[in-house]
């Protein structure tokens, strides 16, 4: 193998493995001008490398921007995994605000909700997931663990994240879906009714699952 090609070979072989151990996040940026002060050689072959990585689905390469990592492409039935785990969290969270008597402020929920209202049948994806992000974050705010708080956060930030298209549709189709048992989990959290806001959560869960499975 030329010089050149091991270059190119390393370049690939050393940002691939920063993808797959986590040590690019997904959505992090590198630059050409990065990567080359910090591995010492010339941009041309990690532009070659970032080039490779790019058809295989780990990066977009976004022009002036460097390139972005791609969020790793989950199945229909690891989507229904992440749909299961959310509800055991959600559900979890919603039982500790109760035995505690947690008086939930609303406030900023209830904001973040009017939003989402405005784009449910918008089809601007990546401003409706923005947007949910802000709502999931708002509602587990008063979580004291947090480790369970940081991996429920990056499993909705990776859903949302998805690069597989399949997954999109569904996403976006729920949209709607998703305001309307938001805003019913919004008026029970004002209302302290945690035992009816965990039943909601079953109820939205069961439904995006039933999306994912029938495409409607």
């Amino acid at each position: 193998m030329s010089k050149p090609k091991k270059l190119v070979e390393t370049v690939y072989q050393y940002s691939k493995d920063q993808i797959l151990t986590k040590q690019w996040l997904p959505q992090t940026h590198i630059t050409e001008i990065g990567l080359s002060k910090k591995l010492g050689i010339s941009r041309t072959p990690i532009r070659q490398a970032f080039l490779r990585l790019e058809e295989e689905g780990y990066i977009a390469i976004e022009p002036n921007k460097g390139i972005r990592i791609c969020e790793n492409q989950i199945s229909l039935q690891g989507f229904q995994e992440r749909l299961e785990f959310m509800e055991l969290v959600l559900i979890d969270y919603l039982h500790f605000l109760q035995i505690k008597e947690i008086q939930f402020d609303a406030t900023t929920l209830e904001e973040i909700v009017d939003r989402l209202k405005k784009q449910a049948y918008v089809r601007e994806f990546e401003v409706f997931s923005s947007i949910e992000f802000e709502y999931w974050k708002s509602l587990y705010r008063y979580a004291k663990n947090t480790y369970t708080t940081s991996l429920f956060m990056e499993m909705i930030r990776s859903i949302n994240g998805q690069t597989n298209e399949e997954i999109k549709g569904f996403l976006q189709i729920s949209q709607a879906t998703k305001v309307k048992h938001f805003n019913n989990i919004l008026s029970l959290l004002k209302s302290n009714n945690y035992a009816l806001a965990r039943k909601e959560v079953r109820i939205l869960i069961n439904q995006l699952s039933l999306i994912a499975i029938q495409g409607i």
